[in-house]
């Protein structure tokens, strides 16, 4: 199983919508990389705490002028009502000129000061208004700049958590991308192990069949030595003397199978045979060395067990003799116990090759 590249495509902060692999949004024109569009935002939301404290600035001087205009307008018309006021006393009372004159003196010294009473308290309130309003203002600003500071540095902060967040996600994916092929390598030999388990609780799961498939090749072939040596059965057992009467007896069996190599066992009436008295020569054809005279074998049983090799299908079929010579099947046998320079050999006992002298 191959691994997967990275995605290179970019989905946007802003709008969201799905980019190729560049530096902008191709939709609202925001950053793509989360360093810069982070940084778009505090600048954005710096530059609209500074607008907001400058407009609330800006409105409450506006409001503290207005207000302060308010209180000239009124002081004016005070004093334009107070000097009609004046000039009306003053018409009427023209015919009496001296008491008109201190009389009117009087009301304009008390109208102006009136007038000055409440030009000052006006003063005084618009001030008030002014230093209340001004502070009023300076406390708000100095209010968003602090949450300002306050939410850049949870910005800061936050960031520097997504990006370590990030950084470890990056790691640990590239991790689990480098352990991809060992993890193929062992998912694959677990599924071997896990057929192969189940193979052998498929050839384990009933005793009796696991023993039946061991035995069932076994094979134990009797020979029986008839008087003047005639084999039984007829093609499967021959006895060929010494020829000058001294020497081993060579006692050729062919067994239903080609035995396992190690497996099969020689027994002659009850006495089991060495090992290097016998030996296989071609696929099932047996060679046996007897070391007493034919005669004994007259009578007597001799038995082959062993595990036969079933795969062995160029088996001999009959054993024959012609011209003084045995045949397996259409292929001469040597003469056993004399020279025979005649013999080539066959197609299962090439004859050796003589040893060059030095």
């Amino acid at each position: 199983m191959a691994v997967q590249p990275l995605d290179v495509s970019r989905k946007c902060y802003k709008c969201e919508h799905v980019n190729p692999d560049q530096a902008f949004c191709g939709v609202c024109g925001s950053p793509l990389a989360l360093e810069d569009f982070i940084k778009v935002k505090v600048d954005s939301r710096l530059a609209d705490a500074v607008r907001d404290r400058d407009v609330l600035e800006t409105e409450s001087s506006i409001k503290v002028f207005e207000k302060a205009l308010g209180w000239m307008k009124l002081l004016f018309l005070g004093a334009t009502v107070a000097l009609a006021i004046v000039g009306v006393a003053v018409g009427y009372q023209a015919w009496d000129f001296s008491k008109g004159t201190e009389k009117a003196k009087q009301s304009v010294t008390d109208a102006a000061k009136k007038s000055s009473d409440d030009i000052s308290k006006s003063l005084d309130a618009a001030k008030s208004d002014i230093k209340t309003a001004s502070d009023n203002a300076i406390k708000q600003s100095q209010s968003m700049q602090a949450q300002a500071v306050q939410s850049k540095a949870e910005i800061s902060k936050n960031t520097a958590s997504f990006q370590s967040a990030l950084d470890a996600s990056r790691h640990q994916l590239q991790s689990a991308s480098d352990l991809q092929p060992e993890i193929q390598k062992l998912q694959k030999k677990l599924a071997q192990t896990n057929m192969e388990v189940e193979n052998q609780k498929q050839i384990l799961s009933n005793s009796q069949d696991f023993v039946r498939s061991i035995f069932s090749t076994h094979r134990a072939d009797i020979f029986f030595g008839l008087p003047q040596h005639q084999g039984a059965p007829q093609g499967r057992y021959v006895i060929i003397p010494p020829v000058t009467g001294n020497g081993n007896t060579v006692v050729l069996l062919l067994l239903s199978a080609t035995p396992i190599p190690n497996t099969l066992q020689l027994q002659y009436h009850v006495f089991a045979q060495q090992p290097n008295t016998f030996m296989i020569i071609a696929h099932n054809l047996l060679m046996f060395f007897w070391g007493e005279t034919p005669v004994n074998l007259e009578n007597k049983q001799i038995s082959a067990s062993y595990f036969a090799d079933l795969g062995d299908k160029e088996t001999i079929q009959s054993l024959s003799e012609h011209d003084g010579r045995w045949f397996a099947d259409d292929q001469p046998l040597p003469k056993f116990g004399q020279p025979d320079p005649d013999w080539k050999g066959n197609k299962w006992m090439p004859q050796p090759q003589p040893t060059a002298k030095p």
